[in-house]
């Protein structure tokens, strides 16, 4: 069952996970929910590192004398060689043009790799590349995505250098897409090489175009996700967040890059914006409870700090820089959900205290949020003042955010 909720967490938060580039693994996804407008540049780069451009670039290295060429005629004036069938009739009228007795003119047999097929695999190629070098700006030293991307890049030079491909390289042709004639000869082609390019082409059509399937294709072959399924399950609820606010305010969602230590809030709508595991500079340190100055002093005498603690999201309202809520987020891995809900309930009034006091602080945790995996208790109605609201990750997908973000705007 626990395989289950983490790969419908995993679908749930992939248009997130397209922009995860820290530490991870490959996550497993059947329906990755993504926005093809919003995520068509990312879709691109994925592509660039998918298993049908991996699959090409393999087998073209494997096998680099698969590739076909064909002979072709060109026109060529020679004194006195010919060297290929003489045209009398061009030769004649260059002589009497020219004055030149011996010139000749003939057509010379030549042979060419900038064939249709040929195109489509050096489009393919080429805009592998460049989608590559893309992604690999993005990547971190500790993402998850930087040996893969290093690897393709280090395969797609050492085809570029290929000499059967230079000329096509060269060509023309390589800045427009193949056209129609061009894909329906290396369809036809028995070569596989030809057949490998033809796929990954069409790859990339289908995630421009929104197709499931190709989209599928390409997430299922380069999704990385976090190595633990809370900190999943925390992406997944920022996303059903922004993507509330969106539907709500009428603004455009706009998701942050996942890479490295920033201190950049992981997603923009309108005036707000949502910090992940970040307390932000508007955090001031209340003063501590009998309770934690007893703690404070045990520790002390071990040289030992309390430590730092900060909200797992925390949405603010830049325009006012005021913080809006404080949502907790409860991973449930054979726990017990009164229990964790609980916890929860203790870190935001916690965290809440370094945001607001008196009155304030009552109206900010009644804007708060606990957000579970799984087993969120009911609310009674009505309920008294100062108390954050829960959902679990059943409520998120039936969209259960859409009132709580009437709530807190």
């Amino acid at each position: 069952m626990s395989g289950d909720l983490d790969r419908e967490i995993s679908e749930y938060a992939a248009s997130a996970l397209l922009r995860y580039f820290r530490r991870g693994a490959q996550v497993d996804v059947k329906q990755p929910r993504i926005d093809a407008e919003r995520d068509r540049e990312l879709l691109r780069a994925h592509w660039a590192l998918s298993a049908p451009v991996r699959a090409l670039a393999e087998y073209v290295l494997l096998h680099r004398h698969e590739t076909q060429s064909l002979l072709i005629s060109r026109r060529r004036v020679d004194d006195a060689v010919a060297r290929g069938r003489i045209d009398a009739l061009a030769t004649t009228l260059h002589r009497l043009r020219t004055g030149t007795a011996t010139s000749i003119v003939a057509y010379e047999p030549i042979r060419t790799f900038d064939t249709g097929p040929n195109q489509v695999l050096a489009w393919v190629v080429h805009n592998a590349a460049l989608f590559a070098a893309r992604f690999q700006t993005l990547q971190t030293p500790e993402s998850a995505y930087s040996l893969l991307a290093e690897n393709l890049a280090n395969q797609i030079n050492q085809i570029r250098r290929l000499d059967f491909l230079r000329e096509a390289l060269r060509s023309p042709a390589i800045q427009r897409r193949p056209t129609p004639g061009t894909l329906r000869d290396a369809t036809r082609s028995r070569r596989i090489v030809y057949r490998l390019a033809v796929e990954a082409y069409n790859t990339l059509i289908g995630i421009e175009a929104g197709h499931e399937d190709a989209i599928r294709t390409v997430i299922n072959s380069t999704l990385v996700g976090p190595l633990e399924p809370w900190r999943c399950f925390e992406i997944a609820v920022a996303m059903s967040i922004g993507e509330a606010l969106e539907a709500i305010l009428k603004s455009p969602l706009h998701l942050s890059l996942l890479a490295g230590d920033t201190a950049l809030p992981i997603l923009t709508c309108g005036p707000l914006v949502l910090y992940w595991q970040q307390a932000t500079n508007l955090y001031q340190t209340p003063a501590m409870e009998p309770s934690e100055a007893i703690v404070k002093d045990i520790l002390s005498n071990y040289e030992i700090g309390t430590g730092a603690s900060r909200p797992d999201l925390l949405l603010v309202d830049a325009s006012s820089a005021r913080v809006v809520a404080i949502i907790e987020v409860k991973y449930l891995a054979g726990d017990n959900a009164p229990v964790r809900f609980r916890e929860a309930v203790e870190q935001i009034v916690r965290y809440g205290r370094g945001y607001a006091s008196g009155k304030d602080l009552f109206s900010l945790l009644g804007r708060s949020l606990v957000a579970m995996s799984a087993g969120a208790p009911d609310l009674i109605q009505p309920p008294t003042e100062g108390v954050p609201r829960a959902i679990d990750f059943s409520g998120i997908k039936k969209d259960g955010l859409h009132s709580w973000v009437g709530l807190v705007h």
